[in-house]
């Protein structure tokens, strides 16, 4: 998920709204800054009490996006804990200006859970009628891919009464920034909407899957070290027995990056490019085609693939830092070995070059992928512990945790 997970159509549509015309030069900081002080000023007045009431879903639900499928998750996952959540869209909001929106719901109170980052909760609180959010018990849900949060996040916690993140990667970053909004960690349920397919049966060439959303920082997803993990751990193309299958989304917003992939992939046959938007349905598929899911990425607020794939009986190869540690750390033969360095993001989507993230070790990424490629043993016992680590993380989200949490008592239970 990336910092900006709004296509860049919409966010400037956003900031031409909200931003003065004589400050619109300053760009998408600025209208980040005038919702900020327009929330601000509105809730310096004061607001009702929170009361019982529905719970309401924020968030870009009908996207493709990591963020996307997240928001849906926490849909399925409050429906599991027997709530009926009102969705609520928020990509027509975003996509048109004019007067301020409404909620999907009439009843005051309750709950609203805004499930997009800093930048767009501001942006959905001051585009939002206050009338309709004053006095319901708000909570953001964010994640971000570095240790170091953004000031202009901090600011903007301070309009929730709580806030959710999928990892304590996540909670650890923002508490070092002085956030002092009650954090949770809420892991993503993705066991609620796991691949529905099997693994495939396999055509006898062993399959590497590395994926990423080049709006997310094709950097950070560290897609060309995959390619080149790849490479050096099966340098024969000829004997046609391995492949490697690179899916991208948002290819069309970065075209310079094709240049870049083909280059890196330098004409081998048995390298695949994916470019085509795919359905959810379509990714597990995908997913649960590959013998093992590659990532050797510099950061994951998460890491939504990795879960997935191991809950399809994939194995995760993965660098062993960020949020993906929660349900990999104690599988050491599926973490990559890494340092710390200074974040240098030629996407440009991180400006961050004070903070730190991981350059993963090609080497040990190659030892272990052979060891992976040499034993079926290996890979369905490794598969089977990250199942059993992504599974242990759903209690988050069951009927007795939510009992013990405020959006528990507020919120109205689904009566069927």
């Amino acid at each position: 998920m990336s910092r900006t997970s709004i296509p860049s159509v919409a966010v400037r549509k956003i900031w031409r709204a909200l931003v003065p015309p004589g400050l619109r030069r300053h760009g998408q900081g600025m209208a980040f800054a005038v919702a900020r002080s327009r929330v601000g000023s509105v809730l310096a007045g004061g607001e009702p009490a929170v009361k019982g009431g529905p719970v309401v879903v924020s968030g870009l639900l009908s996207g493709s996006s990591g963020v996307s499928r997240a928001a849906r998750l926490t849909v399925q996952g409050l429906r599991h804990a027997g709530y009926a959540p009102a969705e609520h869209d928020l990509a027509p909001l975003f996509a048109t200006s004019g007067a301020a929106a409404g909620l999907p719901v009439a009843q005051s109170g309750g709950a609203w859970v805004l499930h997009v980052n800093a930048p767009e909760a501001a942006a959905a609180l001051s585009r939002i009628s206050p009338a309709v959010w004053r006095g319901r018990y708000r909570i953001g849900f964010w994640a971000y891919e570095l240790p170091d949060i953004p000031p202009s996040w901090a600011k903007t916690a301070r309009f929730f009464h709580e806030l959710w993140v999928p990892s304590r990667f996540v909670a650890d970053a923002l508490k070092a920034a002085g956030v002092t909004t009650p954090v949770r960690v809420m892991p993503h349920p993705v066991a609620l909407s796991a691949p529905k397919h099997a693994q495939t049966v396999s055509d006898g060439r062993f399959t590497v899957l590395a994926m990423g959303d080049l709006n997310s920082s094709w950097t950070r997803k560290n897609l060309l070290g995959s390619i080149e993990i790849f490479k050096r751990a099966f340098p024969d193309v000829s004997s046609e027995t391995h492949r490697l299958i690179v899916k991208v989304q948002s290819s069309g917003a970065n075209p310079n990056f094709d240049k870049v992939l083909r280059a890196a992939i330098g004409g081998r046959s048995d390298i695949a490019f994916l470019n085509q938007r795919l359905s959810d349905a379509e990714i597990d598929t995908l997913v649960s085609s590959a013998d093992v899911f590659l990532s050797p990425h510099r950061s994951e607020g998460y890491g939504l693939v990795l879960a997935e794939a191991l809950l399809a009986g994939v194995p995760a190869l993965a660098t062993g830092w960020s949020g993906n540690v929660d349900f990999m750390g104690k599988i050491p033969e599926l973490c990559i070995d890494h340092h710390l360095v200074s974040v240098r993001d030629a996407g440009g989507v991180y400006k961050a070059g004070h903070a730190s993230w991981a350059e993963p070790d090609t080497a040990d990424a190659v030892s272990k992928l052979r060891a992976l490629e040499a034993s079926l043993d290996l890979r369905r016992e490794t598969a089977a512990r990250g199942r059993a680590a992504v599974l242990a993380q759903q209690d988050s989200w069951s009927p007795q945790a939510f009992d013990r949490m405020p959006l528990g008592q507020l919120a109205v239970k689904s009566q069927t």
